[in-house]
């Protein structure tokens, strides 16, 4: 996806694009010079990582930070920019993200809180539909599928935190950004077509699954110093429980997922 990819970012007004690969083993690379853009070698130490390393080499007031499975439609970049040049207490500004399908993908959401985190393992976070705004809409949280930020404010936060390998580094940045007075918002009227989980969900679920336990682990630790045992309280006996069901299932896969929820019950608590 990283040709198509580069080449809707140009169209739709990037100035340049910088793509940076972290340690892949096919042909992206190639692909991704081949369609204009510079790229920038990683360590391998995940998505956060990677990010900064392409941050530094940026040379615009504005970063916009775009998955590759992300396509930007024409006028986005422009639109996005002309958000934050006309408000500067904005640190980010998302764009609205649809499916392939044009049906509304999840362009925004409220911040984790301790509370969200334990309703949601004891499933009782109900679902929310992802209903598109219009205009542009303050918001607590934004994915980083598709996001501009300003330069300032990116650097004010140091970029993004990478002891997240992957998950929730967005949570974190948006966090920390408001935490410094800086205010987030989706443009709805900048659109970008994601296809969801491309480079992750398709495989090893279980490897994806452990590194989003250990991510949010890491997420509460740090912004709920004192009281995140809470979190650790109910997620034990749960993951213990989801290891048992999984042991005896009897489907495909089921011993691995018994294995992913074994190893999820300490990785929950420790990070």
């Amino acid at each position: 996806m990283i040709g198509p990819c580069v080449e809707a970012a140009a169209a739709s007004g990037a100035a340049e694009v910088i793509v940076v690969d972290d340690g892949s083993s096919d042909t992206s690379p190639a692909e991704a010079v081949r369609a204009g853009a510079v790229l920038v070698e990683s360590d391998g130490r995940g998505f956060s990582a990677a990010v900064n390393a392409g941050a530094r080499g940026a040379t615009g007031d504005a970063l916009l930070v775009l998955n590759s499975d992300c396509f930007l439609e024409a006028d986005a970049v422009g639109a996005m920019a002309a958000t934050l040049e006309g408000d500067p207490g904005l640190g980010i500004c998302a764009a609205g993200l649809v499916e392939p399908d044009r049906a509304p993908a999840k362009s925004c959401g409220a911040e984790l809180t301790l509370r969200l985190a334990i309703l949601t393992v004891l499933s009782l976070n109900p679902f929310v539909p992802n209903e598109p705004g219009r205009g542009v809409e303050e918001v607590e949280f934004v994915p980083l599928a598709c996001a501009t930020v300003r330069r300032a404010a990116w650097d004010a936060a140091s970029g993004l935190d990478e002891r997240f390998f992957f998950y929730l580094e967005d949570q974190d940045i948006c966090r920390r950004l408001r935490s410094l007075g800086w205010r987030i918002a989706v443009d709805w009227d900048a659109v970008a077509v994601h296809v969801g989980g491309a480079s992750s969900a398709t495989r090893d679920e279980q490897r994806w699954f452990l590194e989003y336990v250990r991510s949010r682990a890491r997420f509460l630790r740090k912004h709920y110093r004192l009281t995140w045992p809470i979190f650790a309280i109910v997620w034990v006996p749960a993951a213990v429980a989801q290891t048992t069901v999984w042991t005896f299932r009897r489907r495909p896969g089921s011993g691995a997922w018994a294995r992913a929820w074994l190893r999820a019950t300490r990785l929950g608590i420790s990070g």
